[in-house]
């Protein structure tokens, strides 16, 4: 039985449609990343499973029950915020406790709650300091306890670490994961972030313009993308535009050189775009693979990472090679052969 359930939603702010027939079953202790740009409607969703936005149309159930105009404070939901969001005049003990003190819990009750979740949290030593005593990341940990101390049947997070450095968001978002897989909380996290979104989830919700792309587990969305945009959003892509030569074997043309795609669904027409990702291309000739040359047109050092862009019959070809200390890397200018194998491809 599904535990969380969003079903037809529909929300437009005027003539301005933020979400469009969104459909999503979500399940007990899953946890579920809405990943998109900005303006595709994935915190507007998000605010409409809390609460603080009415769908226009539609319907949201929890556990069966209908929450969809439901105030706010009438939902078991815990909310987490970009911005923190904490009293700066309590203590770090009051602030995860403040939840429990509004639903008018007894003290002793609220003491232990917020005893326990400092010890989730692992910041028992921080209870009696104020937010601005705190790192970023310390402050969206508690946030974080403050959000779970009312034991909610819901966990959101609305892109809780756009805010702090790129260590610490690897570092909060592990803990994070840690916590929701300990409680096996259900979770739906908002992110613009893809490597956030991969990392974290059991599935990854795919947004465009108010509409959901994909669903999927995030090796399926990564490998497998059902449209041309989840295929550019997630990860680097090189979309080559070839001609069908036989459509009924995946057989295309790019210029001078016949290729074959492992993936191709009913090839209406003569021109597709045939898509393989930077880290499936592999310098040199092998036979029986697809091969391709060029000329080099830039090289960039990435760290772990060496990117290289090939110019190929007029189209520009990104090609990922781990940096390994005995490799050769080729001249800006140089001709350059690349191969990959008709499983790495696809056309769309």
């Amino acid at each position: 039985m599904a535990h969380l359930e969003l079903i037809h939603i529909h929300k437009a702010f005027g003539a301005s449609v933020a979400v469009e027939d969104f459909n999503l079953t979500v399940a007990q202790g899953e946890f579920v990343s809405f990943l998109g740009p900005s303006g595709c409607g994935k915190t507007t969703t998000l605010r409409m499973i809390a609460g603080f936005e009415l769908p226009t149309s539609g319907k949201i159930t929890l556990d069966s029950a209908d929450l969809t105009y439901t105030p706010a404070n009438k939902r078991n939901v815990g909310m987490v915020f970009q911005s923190y969001a904490l009293f700066p005049n309590m203590t770090v003990a009051q602030n995860v406790g403040y939840g429990l003190k509004i639903a008018g819990k007894p003290k002793s009750v609220i003491e232990n709650r917020v005893t326990e979740m400092l010890a989730l949290i692992q910041m028992e030593k921080f209870a009696a300091r104020y937010p601005y005593q705190l790192s970023g990341g310390q402050q969206q940990r508690v946030a974080l306890a403050r959000a779970l101390a009312i034991r909610p049947q819901v966990l959101l997070l609305d892109e809780p670490l756009s805010a702090l450095d790129a260590k610490i968001r690897v570092e909060l978002r592990q803990e994070i994961r840690r916590i929701q897989q300990q409680l096996s909380i259900t979770t739906i996290y908002v992110t613009h972030d893809q490597e956030e979104a991969l990392s974290l989830s059991d599935r990854v919700v795919v947004m465009s313009q108010g509409k959901v792309e994909q669903v999927g587990a995030p090796a399926q969305i990564y490998n497998e993308p059902a449209t041309e945009f989840v295929a550019q959003f997630v990860g680097h892509i090189n979309l080559l535009p070839v001609e069908v030569v036989a459509p009924t074997e995946g057989t295309v043309r790019l210029g001078g050189h016949i290729l074959r795609a492992g993936r191709f669904g009913n090839l209406n027409g003569n021109l597709v775009r045939l898509a393989v990702r930077p880290e499936e291309l592999n310098p040199g000739f092998s036979e029986g693979d697809n091969n391709l040359t060029g000329r080099v047109e830039s090289i960039t050092y990435l760290g772990s990472i060496v990117r290289i862009r090939v110019e190929i019959e007029g189209h520009l070809l990104l090609i990922d090679l781990f940096n390994e200390r005995k490799l050769q890397f080729p001249n800006v200018g140089d001709s350059f052969q690349v191969h990959f194998s008709v499983d790495a491809c696809w056309l769309l």
